[in-house]
């Protein structure tokens, strides 16, 4: 990422950190509605911890990007955790989507498209990672065998 799309990522993330509860309740109430599948996977989660814990991810990633060293492992260890919880590629495509929505939602004009240009950016490169740690999990993280991933 460049210096630009690091400073747009993180002046905008500064403006939606103080209504996090907000941008996450909106972020999981798009994503269940562009994936109901993805509902699933929440089952029986306590979903004001599960969008704490969304809000404090993001916020670390936010202000990693300029260390990619240390953010890159750190994201590819998340995405073989994920694994257990039954995430797959297609999930990645879902969550960006409900993420650009969730920040319209919050920014409404503050969300420029040099800002969202930025946000795609930096959600590429940690779904790309993400992605990684799924396909390098050990098979015993993996709750979904192959024919289970399919249908």
């Amino acid at each position: 990422m460049t210096p630009e799309e690091i400073r747009l990522v993180r002046s905008s993330w500064s403006m939606i950190a103080e209504r996090s509860d907000a941008f996450t309740a909106r972020f999981y109430d798009h994503l269940f509605v562009i994936d109901a599948g993805a509902a699933q996977l929440f089952n029986g989660v306590d979903m004001t911890i599960q969008q704490w814990k969304l809000a404090q991810t993001l916020g670390v990633v936010v202000q990693a990007l300029d260390d990619l060293d240390t953010l890159l492992p750190a994201v590819a260890a998340l995405g073989r955790r994920h694994t257990r919880y039954g995430v797959l590629h297609h999930h990645f495509d879902s969550v960006g989507a409900a993420l650009l929505q969730a920040f319209v939602d919050t920014l409404g004009q503050q969300f420029t498209p040099a800002v969202r240009a930025a946000w795609v950016r930096a959600y590429a490169l940690v779904a790309a990672e993400m992605q990684k740690g799924l396909e390098n999990a050990p098979p015993t993280l993996r709750i979904f065998n192959d024919r289970d991933a399919a249908g």
